[in-house]
């Protein structure tokens, strides 16, 4: 494969989330006992927790990680009203802190 397009399929930004797997191995690893859509979900979770600093900011990486989960929370039967909730409370505790 030429050099160019080998670093598209395997950046840096994914080596060395465990020392000695690579990314793949580690999803496989992650993911077996999941299947579908909730698998997808989740390995995308894994993705943006694991380059967290290494490719995008990381306020972006966890935005991403924050829309899948609710995502994957809604899917799995959450009560988006809850999530509101919630996000409310974490939001008056942070006014709190400031």
């Amino acid at each position: 494969m030429e050099q160019s397009k080998w670093k598209a399929v395997s950046p840096p930004h994914y080596k060395d989330v465990v020392p000695g797997y690579q990314y793949m191995q580690l999803m496989k690893y992650l993911l077996n006992d999941f299947r579908g859509d909730e698998a997808h979900l989740l390995g995308q979770i894994y993705k943006y927790l694991m380059r967290y600093g290494k490719k995008d900011d990381k306020l972006q990486e966890l935005g991403k990680v924050f829309w899948y989960t609710s995502y994957l929370m809604l899917r799995k039967g959450a009560d988006a009203e809850d999530l509101k909730r919630t996000f409310s409370e974490i939001e008056e505790l942070f006014d709190e802190e400031v």
